[in-house]
C-alpha cells in the first residue's frame, strides 16, 4: 500500500515551460535582444540536453550554468555573454511561480491521504523559493534535492538518502510522480519503486517506457492513488 509520494517540481506542479520562456522573454528585453519564435525551441534543445547529461554524471550544473546560453546564443547567432545572461536568466525564472494545470487540486488531494514529498535535480535555492512563491511548500513533508543529497535522480544513492529521511520504509510504500522517463520514472523503476509518469507534453508513448502508470492530465492521478 502507498503511504508515501515523491513527486517532481518542473513541468509537474510548476511549468518550468511556461515560466522559462517568460523569462527569457524578460531577459531578452533587458539586454535588447529581439525576441524570436526561433528561440524557445532551441533554449528547450539545449537545455533538455545538458540536464540529460546531469543525470548520467558527464556534467555538473556549474558547468550547465556556463554552457547553457553560450550554447544557445551560439545556435542562433546573437552576440551576446552567455554565461552572464544565464546569471539574469536565473535570477529571473527564480520569481516564477506559474502551476501547472490542476496542481493545486493534486496537492491538496495527496496531502490529505499520504506524506507528499519533493523529490528535485534543480537548484535547491530556485526550487524553495518558487515553492514558496507559489504557497506549496505547506504540502510538503520533505525536500529531496540533488544539491542537498549530492547525487541527482536517476542514481540509487538519491533515493537511497530519500528512504533514509523517510525511516527505511518498504520499497511498495512509495510511488513517484514526474515527467522526465530518465530522472523519475527510470530512476524510480530501477530502484523498485512504482512509477507514474505526468505526460506533459501529451507526446506519443515511446515503447520503452517502464512507468506502472502514464497520465495526460494532474487531475487522473486521483483514479490511480
Amino acid at each position: 500500500m502507498i503511504t508515501n509520494v515523491l513527486i517532481d517540481v518542473d513541468n509537474t506542479l510548476l511549468d518550468f515551460n511556461k515560466c522559462a520562456e517568460a523569462a527569457i522573454k524578460t531577459g531578452f528585453l533587458k539586454w535588447n535582444i529581439e525576441y524570436s519564435e526561433k528561440v524557445f525551441p532551441v533554449f528547450l534543445e539545449v537545455n533538455d540536453s545538458l540536464w540529460r547529461k546531469i543525470e548520467t554524471g558527464e556534467i555538473d550544473k556549474k558547468t550547465l550554468y556556463q554552457l547553457r546560453w553560450k550554447t544557445i546564443f551560439e545556435r542562433l547567432g546573437i552576440n551576446a555573454d552567455g554565461p552572464t545572461f544565464e546569471q539574469d536568466f536565473r535570477n529571473i525564472f527564480s520569481d516564477s511561480k506559474e502551476p501547472v494545470d490542476g496542481a493545486y487540486e493534486l496537492l491538496d488531494y495527496l496531502s490529505a491521504k499520504y506524506i507528499v514529498s519533493v523529490a528535485s535535480n534543480a537548484s535547491y535555492q530556485q526550487q524553495l523559493k518558487r515553492l514558496n512563491n507559489a504557497d506549496m511548500m505547506k504540502y510538503f513533508a520533505n525536500i529531496f534535492n540533488s544539491e542537498q543529497i549530492g547525487y541527482p535522480k536517476p542514481e540509487s544513492k538519491f533515493f537511497d538518502a530519500c528512504f533514509e529521511k523517510l525511516g527505511n520504509i518498504s520499497k511498495e510504500e512509495v510511488m513517484i510522480i514526474g515527467d522526465s522517463l530518465s530522472a523519475d520514472i527510470n530512476g524510480g523503476a530501477a530502484y523498485g519503486i512504482k512509477t507514474l509518469w505526468f505526460n506533459y507534453d501529451k507526446a506519443s508513448v515511446p515503447n520503452h517506457v517502464k512507468a506502472d502508470f502514464i497520465v495526460n492530465s494532474l487531475d487522473e492521478i486521483k483514479n490511480i492513488l
